[in-house]
């Protein structure tokens, strides 16, 4: 709560100090350049904030093996979020469903900071559950693939050049799926219309927390691309 409070603090001053408003009487394609200087006495009393959020977001989680992008039909960084979430939730979630949009920024090799990790998921998404039918079950993979992929973890999918599923790999026959995914998506975003009007658990935790503290948990970490979504092309 006290990073949210700087972070506003900041960006109130900062806007208070550096805006400037013009009436315009007309307009016309010439481009002209603004400047305005900063107010010093708001710099001076943004400065100390400013100090304690860099050390906050600079702090160093842990260290990446490789370098992490978003891309389809799986990706590494794809992999590497939905394989956390699952693996903290694998208690009370079978899968694991993100997309592609909400990941904002890649990880690079190298140390990975606090403020990384903010840039890789910037929202207020909340980690929720949801128990699907085998008939939405199978909408959310066929969503999947009719996409070329999206990021998920727990079920390895197979399907032909058109995007149908070939064959999947959970029993369907055990009962409901549970599915760990964002409240975001849990709520229809990015038309995951099968999610609607389901019950949600509220896990409690934002994904981006949930990031983080699997990264404080680690040393290291990495990730690799395992086929978990193949095609077959006839």
């Amino acid at each position: 709560m006290k990073l949210k409070f700087y972070i506003l603090s900041i960006i109130t001053l900062f806007l208070t100090a550096c805006s400037v408003q013009y009436n315009l009487q007309s307009h016309s394609e010439i481009v002209y350049d603004v400047k305005a200087e900063s107010d010093s006495t708001i710099v001076a009393i943004i400065t100390p904030y400013k100090i304690g959020i860099d050390s906050v977001m600079n702090e160093v989680l842990c260290i990446s093996e490789i370098e992490m992008t978003k891309g389809k039909p799986e990706s590494l960084l794809g992999n590497f979020v939905t394989d956390l979430c699952l693996e903290q939730y694998s208690d009370f979630a079978d899968i694991c469903v993100m997309n592609n949009g909400g990941l904002r920024f890649p990880l690079l090799k190298g140390e990975i900071t606090r403020g990384d990790i903010f840039k890789l998921m910037p929202f207020e998404n909340e980690l929720v559950i949801m128990e699907l039918e085998k008939v939405d079950f199978l909408q959310l993979l066929q969503y999947i693939t009719s996409r070329g992929g999206e990021p998920f973890s727990g079920v390895e999918i197979i399907m032909n050049g058109d995007g149908i599923i070939l064959s999947q790999s959970l029993d369907l026959n055990k009962g409901k799926i549970r599915v760990l995914t964002s409240d975001y998506l849990a709520n229809g975003g990015d038309k995951m219309s099968f999610f609607q009007d389901k019950q949600q658990t509220m896990v409690g935790v934002k994904l981006r927390d949930a990031i983080i503290n699997y990264c404080l948990s680690k040393d290291t970490i990495t990730s690799k691309l395992d086929g978990r979504l193949k095609q077959i092309v006839e």
